[in-house]
């Protein structure tokens, strides 16, 4: 059974010399996507690190916890608005160099943090770490992009996807026992040691250059220019929908876990936490499961599963009522949502092979800004009509993103083929 798209087979060579690329032998392979990993890992650590300790940082600035807890939001809203801006600064200037620098100012930002005085010094040093955290990821990928040939490249995405998640696991579980361990400038040291050690990753291991399509040069027509070309390609609208339609149909409800769980007397806050751990587990447990995957299905079946399964995860979440429950439902929602994003991930690459990093950070973009709109939208159907009937029209969302990618992706190809 074939394993990628017809489309697909005609474009391993964009990934070459016309792209600009920079295929790598064996064991550059294996050194790159490891510390581009560990990149992924100290940005992901971070991202919810602050969560189990608001009332710690409360307790010591005299704070509500509800303005404590938007240090979360201070990271991740700058994190996708800065997206648009960095990635054609990589293609501009070189994807390796721009990272750098993002990681410079990321492991600076965390680490002034652990001497903030005030709440306001510890927001805005959230604030930057969040935008240059933004450039991490997408940067990345865009470099995987450019390294892997086409047929190992969904492998190489999912295992630094894999690191990403095992980072966003371990900085939650690691900084909420840190905070009752030695406090809160204590655990957000320990978020900012993984960022140095990502820095010095960066700085020792990642190529002399990269690619650039305009060595040097930045200006606004360049960027649209690029953005132009990402769109002159029809896959986008494809793509860039169905990852927004990801980002509100399973991150609206996560905030509610809680109280869905406190309503049915399933648990509190930490049965909240392993509840949605299960997303994580779901996503670790696909990018083990990969290769056996792309060798069996066709990418556009494994879109339509995806979509399926992580819907039917999301139908059980509104009827579950003790944590174990939810967990497994939301291991499912998570490993069909990885085999959809991690497919959507890969055609991403391939968008404008010239101006990778523009596609990319386009569609972190998409997923984020989605993800910023899915709270409000959940909430407001929760309390209107319940949690199942929410819970329903956010599989039924999720259902539909995957199906239409995978039928108009295919039909794109075809019609490329003739």
């Amino acid at each position: 059974m074939e394993t990628v798209s017809p489309g697909e087979r005609r474009r391993p060579a964009e990934s070459g010399s016309a792209a600009g690329s920079l295929m790598l032998d064996a064991r550059r392979e294996t050194q790159l996507l490891a510390i581009l990993g560990l990149c992924g890992f100290a940005s992901s650590f971070a991202a919810r690190s602050t969560d189990p300790m608001v009332n710690a940082i409360a307790g010591s600035f005299g704070a509500p916890v509800a303005t404590v807890a938007l240090l979360s939001s201070c990271y991740a809203l700058p994190y996708g608005l800065g997206q648009p801006v960095l990635g054609p600064l990589g293609d501009a200037f070189s994807k390796a160099t721009v990272l750098r620098v993002c990681v410079v100012i990321f492991a600076l930002a965390l680490g002034a943090g652990c001497f903030a005085h005030t709440l306001e010094l510890l927001f805005a040093s959230r604030v930057v770490a969040g935008l240059a955290a933004g450039g991490v990821i997408p940067l990345a990928l865009a470099m995987v992009g450019d390294s892997f040939p086409f047929e190992r490249r969904q492998v190489a995405i999912s295992r630094f996807l894999a690191a990403a998640l095992i980072g966003q696991l371990v900085g939650v579980t690691a900084s909420g026992a840190m905070a009752d361990w030695v406090g809160w400038r204590g655990a957000m040291g320990l978020t900012a040691g993984a960022a140095f050690l990502a820095l010095v990753g960066a700085f020792l291991g990642l190529p002399a250059h990269g690619l650039a399509a305009h060595p040097g040069r930045f200006s606004l027509s360049d960027a649209a220019e690029r953005y132009r070309l990402v769109f002159s390609n029809p896959r986008a609208k494809v793509c860039y929908g169905a990852v927004f339609a990801e980002g509100v149909a399973i991150y609206g409800l996560l905030p509610f876990v809680p109280e869905l769980l406190q309503a049915r007397g399933g648990g509190g806050a930490t049965e909240a936490g392993l509840s949605i751990a299960g997303i994580g587990i779901g996503g670790v447990l696909f990018s083990l499961s990969v290769p056996f995957l792309l060798r069996r299905f066709p990418v556009y079946g494994l879109m339509r599963a995806g979509g399926l399964l992580g819907a039917a995860g999301l139908l059980g979440v509104g009827y579950a009522g003790h944590w174990t429950g939810l967990l497994a439902c939301f291991t499912a929602v998570g490993f069909g949502f990885f085999m959809l994003h991690n497919s959507l991930q890969n055609r991403a690459t391939e968008l404008a092979p010239t101006a990778r990093g523009s596609a990319i950070a386009l569609h972190a973009f998409f997923f984020f800004i989605g993800q910023a709109l899915a709270p409000p939208l959940f909430g407001a159907g929760y309390h209107a009509v319940g949690a199942k009937p929410a819970t329903a029209l956010c599989a039924l969302v999720l259902a539909a993103a995957g199906l239409m990618a995978g039928v108009m992706l295919k039909r794109a190809d075809l019609r490329e083929l003739g």
